[in-house]
């Protein structure tokens, strides 16, 4: 009979559960290292992509400007000039932006799709073209007419796709040809509003032709150290670089129910300790427990000084014993003479002036004197205590 021979136990099972554990591992890993890069909106002014316009940022700063993007309409104490590239605001915060208008500010609105923007009266449409170096190649909208002095050293902007605005000549314009024009001034009380016929000339992609870039600092950096704003409007979805710009701290995302149970939390403690600290009454001085001699040392102790007859020995621990006590009661120092333990004494309990003296001056020869002097000591104490508490 041949010997059974041992099938190897299979490891397959093993091995595939250990490949999925590591798969599950890595997929794991990956979703915590890695994170989805958020998509930027066009004309964002803090994007790199062709139609963000941080390039607009930079070229204004490498003029000495102070640029800033924000959510809100400035102050109205705070003199700037504010860029709009694609109007996202709310009826009111355009209200709000008007009135800072009026009140002496600078409104560059560069989206002509603006509700706050003038009528249009012709479509511009430019097709893409090369970095040529010559802005009478790269230029579709010429300077033609141009009653805005600060613009008139200009030459000519490309323009993708924008419109020429109404100019009924009343107004201040720029780049008109007739009675339309690509860049129009009009007066708000005390402050103007420049309204352009296209916002994409000022993106990343297209601020490089023509006098794009010209336009751009002529009209926001016209001198060193000029404050700029750029509105990108309330409405505008929130962003990755808007993350701890906000107004809000934590504490405002609290929400009103956690603040009251905190409060009624507080006002239960400080009932709770207020009923717990009252007292029904003065506070009651009890005389302290005369303490117990709970150790056979003491026992045996007193036990060998009885044979041994050492009567006076115990008197004098009785004298001295009684001789801290009554300082201690007394609230004297305990090197207190005798003398002046009496006095105290006597001062303050129903003691006769030289009853503790003689007490503790009292010598004991034998174990009757020491009996008596045990209990008048005991008395004292009694009268000590009794007068202590009056």
């Amino acid at each position: 009979m041949s010997a059974r021979r041992v099938a190897p136990t299979s490891t397959g099972g093993a091995k595939s559960a250990l490949a999925v554990v590591l798969v599950v591992l890595i997929a794991v890993a990956m979703m915590m290292l890695l994170r989805a890069q958020p998509s930027s909106d066009p004309f964002d002014p803090r994007s790199g992509a062709p139609d963000g316009a941080r390039g607009l940022v930079v070229l204004l700063e490498r003029f000495g400007a102070d640029v800033d993007v924000s959510r809100s309409v400035p102050d109205g104490s705070d003199v700037r000039r504010v860029l709009v590239l694609q109007d996202r605001m709310g009826e009111e915060q355009r209200a709000d932006l008007l009135a800072w208008v009026r009140n002496g500010g600078v409104l560059v609105m560069a989206d002509p799709d603006s509700p706050l923007a003038g009528p249009s009266a012709g479509v511009i449409s430019g097709e893409g073209t090369g970095m040529t170096g010559d802005v009478a190649d790269e230029t579709n909208v010429p300077l033609d007419d141009c009653t805005i002095g600060a613009l008139r050293h200009l030459r000519g902007l490309y323009v993708a796709d924008g419109v020429r605005l109404r100019n009924d000549g009343a107004v201040a314009s720029c780049f008109a040809d007739g009675a339309r024009a690509f860049v129009v001034l009009r007066e708000e009380g005390a402050g103007s509003v420049v309204q352009l016929g296209d916002n994409s000339l000022f993106t990343n992609r297209f601020l490089r032709f023509a006098d794009n870039a010209g336009l751009a600092t002529a009209l926001l950096a016209p001198q060193e150290g000029a404050r700029v704003t750029v509105l990108v409007g309330s409405e505008a979805p929130a962003t990755s670089a808007d993350i701890g710009s906000g107004e809000q701290t934590l504490l405002d995302l609290v929400r009103p129910g956690v603040w009251m149970a905190l409060a009624q939390l507080m006002i239960a403690f400080l009932v709770f300790a207020t009923a717990r600290a009252v007292r029904a009454g003065r506070p009651v001085r009890e005389p302290e427990q005369v303490p117990i001699a709970g150790s056979e040392l003491v026992v045996a102790t007193g036990r060998l000084m009885h044979r041994a007859r050492h009567e006076q020995r115990a008197g004098a621990l009785l004298r001295a014993e009684l001789h801290r006590e009554l300082c201690a009661a007394m609230r004297v120092p305990a090197t207190t003479t005798v003398e002046v333990l009496d006095a105290a004494v006597a001062a303050r309990a129903d003691l006769a002036p030289g009853r503790v003296a003689a007490v503790l001056q009292t010598d004991v020869a034998d174990q009757q004197q020491l009996l008596d002097l045990s209990r008048r000591i005991q008395e004292i104490r009694d009268l000590v205590t009794e007068g202590v508490r009056k």
